[in-house]
């Protein structure tokens, strides 16, 4: 896919905000006689009892007991919409870099390029200890942007250190990159998102177009810059799914035997083998990932997110065969859309394509099948037709 030679546009101004907390229960009943429901709650303000609804309430038959379990977690958040998230050109090639960088300090052309890769050996890429892009910085995923000892990520002042430590400013265009076609690169970028940073980019094709397709020459030096002065504002809770928002749908297409009739396209992104139930994770190579059971969210459709790159030079295909290849899995661009994979990082490179190219209302379910195949009684589709996982249920 050609790229413009221009950066990402300036964003839209944001429209007001209505800062509070999205306040998550998730109240598991089950009678002691065997029934089972879920009572969901799924409220935005500080009052945690505030807008609760009820997916499915507790069955209870003769003189059984209901047995209840609460998670209540509070994530504090807004609803700030798409308008501040959507880019007008969200990819710049590497032509378009190596220009930027003859012209001489990209912090003075309030540009921050940063690198965010997994390293992977299979990748044939330079790891960025060794070598990498002129200029660039990196960006460690699994520690920068996450909380110690929980599954979320840090908190908004946290982030703004972050930021401001990487020499973002209010007006920096972000240039992200990485291996293995952008995936982390693209996690990056929803984090950002999330976060508030407007002008944030990929670089097209990623270490492998830059490195490997064009050889262009990668350095040891890692750049000093001055601090920045960007403020990051509470998560936006618009491009991001929590799983009781998440479990509504899939009971709705639980009840209509698998076929999809929520007003919101589910997305699995992973192989078909992990999506139809077939193969688990393995937890030598993906420690902390794996799943009791295995399959997928009822009534999702299945894309693998390699699919919408170019072998060669792993680069987004057009808009045009992007939005065909999603339409032929059944996606409904009238409905928005919640991406999910293992840990949320490939469903980041979707969101990317969905939201960013595309132009379409997106979430990401970053708790994705290492949070629902784990979770006790929601439902699960499998299409192996064997038990699949610890805990998974005999095919007919």
């Amino acid at each position: 896919m050609s790229t413009d030679e221009t950066t990402a546009g300036p964003a839209a101004p944001a429209p007001k905000k209505s800062p509070g907390k999205t306040v998550i229960a998730v109240v598991a009943a089950t009678a002691l006689a065997g029934t089972a429901g879920f009572v969901v709650a799924n409220s935005t303000g500080d009052d945690p009892a505030r807008g609760s609804s009820t997916a499915s309430g507790a069955a209870e038959t003769g003189d059984g007991e209901t047995a209840t379990t609460v998670v209540a977690v509070d994530i504090p958040g807004e609803n700030r919409g798409f308008d501040d998230v959507h880019t007008d050109e969200p990819l710049v090639s590497t032509d378009w870099l190596a220009e930027r960088l003859d012209e001489g300090d990209l912090h003075e052309q309030d540009i921050v390029l940063l690198d965010v890769s997994e390293d992977l050996p299979s990748s044939e890429l330079t790891p960025y200890a060794e070598a990498h892009i002129p200029q660039a910085q990196y960006v460690e995923w699994s520690q920068d942007f996450t909380a110690p000892n929980t599954r979320e990520f840090i908190s908004a002042e946290a982030f703004t250190e972050l930021a401001q430590s990487l020499g973002i400013n209010e007006d920096s265009t972000v240039v992200l990159y990485g291996d293995n076609n952008n995936w982390f690169a693209a996690y990056a970028s929803w984090v950002f998102n999330l976060y508030g940073v407007e002008d944030v980019v990929l670089l097209d094709g990623g270490l492998h177009r830059w490195e490997l397709y064009d050889e262009r020459k990668l350095v040891e030096e890692v750049p000093a810059v001055p601090a920045g002065n960007f403020q990051a504002s509470p998560q936006n809770h618009d491009i991001r799914a929590f799983q009781p928002e998440v479990l509504e749908v899939a009971e709705q297409n639980t009840e209509a035997d698998g076929d999809a009739v929520a007003a919101v396209n589910l997305v699995d992104i992973r192989s078909a083998e992990e999506h139809d139930g077939e193969v688990g994770v393995d937890p030598d190579i993906f420690q902390g990932e794996g799943a009791a059971v295995w399959g997928h969210i009822p009534g999702s459709v299945n894309v693998t997110w390699t699919q919408i790159v170019d072998e060669e030079t792993g680069e987004f295909l057009s808009a045009e065969e992007i939005r065909s290849i999603y339409e032929a899995a059944g996606v409904d661009f009238q409905n928005p859309i919640i991406a999910y994979c293992r840990i949320g990082e490939r469903a980041s490179h979707t969101w990317y394509a969905l939201s960013q190219i595309l132009g379409e209302e997106v979430k990401v379910y970053d708790g994705s099948w290492s949070e629902w195949g784990n979770s006790v009684g929601v439902p699960v589709a499998n299409n192996s037709g064997q038990r699949a996982g610890l805990w998974g249920q005999s095919g007919d």
